[in-house]
């Protein structure tokens, strides 16, 4: 696929991107087999080992190809509905795989990380929040909504003082006010499948929530 391809010698694109596991938080398995996650990965620097990977290569081409049912559904719907697109104010068919010459991990990242970036300034942000690390990093979750439509969608990442990289991003449903507060009380750990470079994907960490969007 010439779009992966392109992104696979993109550094630029590769760093706004962090690492995530191919096991998913849900099903406890591989959203897809070890010959995809090879040829998604191959020629990449950095040394990647199955089941950890590249998170925009993974979460974009490779959830593409996944048939693996979740409680969610396929992983491959994101990128098939327009959802996603239409939730961060883009042309509804924008994040579809053949919309566009761009490739599909370069479009995903020009139209989530502005709101990654700064949840404050991003006018369909409905909610968002730090749950902080230490006094250099946190993980950020910013929700997004399309004010005439409903269309909601999330995106998830590490954000330092200088950087802000994806994990991933997805469509949900809207958020209601005890789904936030519920969400919030939550103890802090790492979520959507995120590989950490020092801890299990999935696992707890001592933190704080910091609030820095509320519009639900």
């Amino acid at each position: 696929m010439r779009q992966v391809r392109a992104s696979q010698h993109d550094a630029e694109q590769l760093a706004q991107w962090t690492s995530s596991t191919v096991i998913d938080d849900n099903v406890q398995a591989p959203v897809f087999d070890e010959a995809t996650f090879a040829w998604l990965h191959r020629g990449l620097p950095g040394g990647y080992e199955f089941p950890i990977g590249h998170a925009g290569l993974m979460h974009t081409y490779g959830y593409l190809l996944s048939t693996v049912v979740t409680p969610y559904g396929l992983k491959r719907q994101r990128w098939l509905t327009n959802d996603l697109a239409i939730a961060f104010g883009k042309e509804p068919t924008y994040l579809h795989p053949t919309a566009s010459e761009t490739p599909m991990m370069e479009r995903v990242a020009s139209t989530v990380l502005p709101a990654l970036a700064d949840p404050r300034r991003t006018t369909r942000a409905v909610l968002a929040f730090d749950e902080v690390i230490d006094s250099g990093s946190a993980m950020r979750t910013v929700y997004v909504a399309d004010p005439r439509s409903g269309s909601t969608a999330v995106v998830y990442g590490l954000v330092t003082s200088s950087t802000a990289q994806i994990v991933s991003t997805f469509p949900v449903q809207p958020l209601t006010e005890e789904w936030a507060r519920t969400r919030l009380s939550e103890p802090t750990r790492y979520r959507f499948n995120y590989a950490p470079p020092a801890a299990p994907p999935g696992s707890a960490f001592e933190g704080s929530t910091d609030l820095l969007v509320s519009r639900v």
